[in-house]
C-alpha cells in the first residue's frame, strides 16, 4: 500500500450504497424488507440493463442501503458469484468528485462517465460507481 503524496488533495467519500445481483427481484426484496427490515424506496426500469428492474431499499433515517439488480441469468446454480456483489456505490461532493476525476486524468487511471456517473474498477476488478450531489 502506498501513501498518498502530501500535496493530493483530500475528498470526503461516503458509502452510498451495495449493489447485489439477484436471479429474483422480488424474492430478494422481500428478504430484506421482512427479515432484514429495509423499506422499499422503489422498483424501477433499469436503465443501464434495458429490460430488467432494480430496486433500491433504504434504512428507517431514509439512507440508500441497497440497490437490487435484476440478473436471471444467475438463476443456474453453476453461474459462479450467485447473489454476488456487483458494485459499491459511492457518493461525493460536486467538488470532491471532480476533484476525483481530475486524479484520474492526472494518473491515466482507466474509468468510463455514464450520465454524470464515474464507474472505476478497483485492483480486483470490483467496480466502483461514485456519484456527486
Amino acid at each position: 500500500m502506498s501513501d498518498e503524496p502530501a500535496d493530493t488533495p483530500s475528498i470526503a467519500v461516503r458509502l452510498d450504497h451495495a449493489s447485489v445481483m439477484t436471479p429474483d427481484l422480488d424474492a430478494a426484496a422481500d428478504f430484506y424488507t421482512t427479515v432484514l427490515g429495509l423499506q422499499l424506496r422503489t422498483v424501477t426500469d433499469d436503465p443501464v440493463r434495458k429490460g430488467r428492474r432494480q430496486a433500491l431499499l433504504m434504512d428507517g433515517a431514509g439512507h440508500d442501503i441497497v440497490e437490487l439488480i435484476e440478473m436471471p441469468e444467475m438463476a443456474h446454480p453453476s453461474v459462479p458469484g450467485r447473489g454476488g456483489v456487483h458494485h459499491l456505490g459511492f457518493r461525493l461532493s460536486d467538488a470532491d468528485w471532480h476533484t476525483l476525476r481530475a486524479r484520474l486524468d492526472a494518473q491515466q487511471y482507466p474509468y468510463q462517465e455514464k450520465e454524470g456517473r464515474l464507474f472505476i474498477r478497483d485492483a480486483d476488478g470490483l467496480v466502483l460507481e461514485v456519484e456527486h450531489t
